[in-house]
């Protein structure tokens, strides 16, 4: 997966294939400043396109500087492909022999920790269900087993809990509890349960938290973006809100809250197909973030792209960042995405790869790690 062609990309993943725009490209696509961007749509500026060997293939991770997919459970079992680098603007995959079998029937959660990949699911036993939290360890090459708390998701069988990352700890979220239920730090190897955690929030947000690393700390706080659905009266179209958090580097209880509405405006398209759209967010680093919507805007396949560099505003308890929109463009997606049974292939995750070195970039949400983006609901 060497070249010097390549260089860090924002890879998205659908059902179906895996795209990528080369991050350099990515930050001068500049502003469309017609609103009316229907009239002049263009192919989604994709510099590499791959057809996935299975659908549905939702969780990439990284192992030893390699990218890899993996789909959920079949009869045949669970197969796991690795993405590499052919030349020019063309991928491959292949099969990941270097990965041992994973340890789990059913997955629920993965991420990047640092250099490891952590695995939550469950798995049968011959007195039922077994709750399992795993780590492929990128010193042993093996997956280990972490024993967890026996009141952590009790009932994680019937209903698999809700996971993100964040500070690289692993939080967990059962849906039927109202609050954080526990945390795991892999550096002290322990379990913690965080009894403030996003205790004061006053919306109901979804997943993913994104940390935006490079803005550093605020009064001890760092700033969490997260977004949450507005349905239209229609009750077939929503449009997203995105909102930053000040997030308490300690309990983490949320200590300030900020509708980005400078963003939400700058979102072209004026309603999304409730159904058929998924949007992700990506930590760019040097405080620029990266929104992207893909799905039926108005009715059209199309991939909505924004860049945004955020700032630190001192003295103002409401408004806390600042917002400089540098990217604002909608592409047509209907050469790349195909339909099936009336509804349109959709993003689901996205994430910053580099194919030239073959290692990860480091961002927060990717959890030490690279920027994995998945759109679980997450009740905070």
């Amino acid at each position: 997966m060497e070249s010097a062609e390549t260089g860090a990309c924002l890879w998205m993943v659908t059902d179906q294939k895996i795209f990528g725009i080369r991050i350099e490209k990515l930050e001068k696509l500049g502003k469309n400043e017609v609103r009316d961007w229907k009239s002049h749509l263009e192919p989604a500026p994709f510099d590499f396109q791959l057809e996935l060997p299975e659908p549905g293939m939702l969780y990439p991770f990284i192992f030893h500087s390699k990218l890899f997919l993996l789909d959920g459970p079949t009869d045949s079992g669970t197969k796991i492909c690795q993405i590499s680098y052919v030349g020019g603007n063309k991928l491959d995959t292949s099969e990941a022999g270097a990965i041992p079998p994973l340890p789990t029937d059913l997955i629920c959660y993965m991420a990047n920790i640092q250099d490891d990949v952590y695995l939550a699911g469950y798995r049968k036993t011959p007195e039922g269900m077994e709750t399992g939290l795993w780590v492929l360890s990128s010193l042993s090459g093996e997956w280990d087993s972490l024993s967890i708390p026996p009141t952590v998701l009790p009932d994680f069988g019937r209903s698999c809990p809700l996971c993100f990352v964040l500070d690289d700890k692993l939080f967990f979220h059962c849906r039927s509890a109202p609050s954080i239920d526990y945390a795991y730090d892999p550096l002290t190897l322990r379990w913690e349960k965080p009894e403030r955690a996003f205790s004061s929030s006053d919306r109901q947000f979804h997943e993913p938290l994104v940390l935006v690393s490079s803005l550093g700390d605020v009064d001890n706080c760092r700033v969490v973006l997260t977004w949450d659905l507005r349905r239209l009266p229609s009750g077939e179209h929503v449009q997203y809100d995105i909102h930053a958090l000040l997030v308490d580097n300690k309990d983490y209880c949320v200590r300030g809250h900020q509708f980005l509405d400078e963003l939400c405006k700058a979102i072209q398209p004026s309603y999304f197909d409730t159904l058929s759209t998924g949007m992700n967010a990506v930590d760019l680093g040097n405080s620029k973030v990266c929104i992207i919507i893909g799905g039926l805007a108005e009715g059209i396949p199309s991939l909505c792209i924004l860049v945004v560099e955020l700032g630190l505003v001192e003295g103002e308890e409401q408004r806390f960042l600042s917002v400089r929109v540098l990217v604002n463009q909608v592409y047509d997606t209907m050469p790349y995405l195909e339909l099936e049974d009336n509804r349109l292939e959709v993003l689901n995750t996205s994430f910053i790869f580099s194919l030239s070195k073959g290692m990860p970039r480091k961002h927060p949400y990717s959890q030490g790690n690279v920027a994995f983006v998945t759109m679980l609901l997450v009740i905070l």
